[in-house]
């Protein structure tokens, strides 16, 4: 999810089975949740600016509380799968630039030239299928 976060508070120290760290406190879109990390001075999240995180929820003794985890540096799952799915590309627009060499329809020194275009195409068609 998405949200900006308003404030970040050291809590407290707290023992974990990976060591010491540092528990935070963070209030967004009307939430209060916590955080982990590993040094006093966090660089996971920024207040004041929109981040992005998991949120998980659970109850202790009546009361909601949210952990939130900052996304691994890969980005999320979508932007992960567009990638993989776009890196793809270059082998079919590769792969049918060949095929118009073969049958000559374009000649060999168009080959990159061509398959840079559909490339570009593909992925253009990507960003318009996200947007709408």
């Amino acid at each position: 999810m998405k949200a900006t976060i308003d404030s970040i508070v050291f809590d407290k120290k707290v023992s974990t089975k990976y060591g010491e760290m540092c528990r935070f406190i963070v209030n967004y879109n009307g939430k209060k949740g916590t955080f982990l990390a590993k040094e006093r001075e966090q660089s996971k999240f920024k207040a004041g600016a929109e981040n992005e995180f998991t949120e998980t929820e659970r109850k202790y003794d009546g009361i909601v509380y949210y952990n939130i985890a900052a996304i691994k540096s890969g980005g999320s799952n979508y932007s992960r799968n567009v990638k993989k799915e776009q890196s793809k590309y270059s082998g079919f627009a590769m792969s049918y630039s060949k095929d118009l060499v073969v049958a000559g329809k374009i000649e060999y020194e168009q080959l990159y030239i061509e398959a840079k275009g559909m490339l570009d195409w593909m992925v253009e068609q990507d960003k318009l299928l996200a947007n709408g």
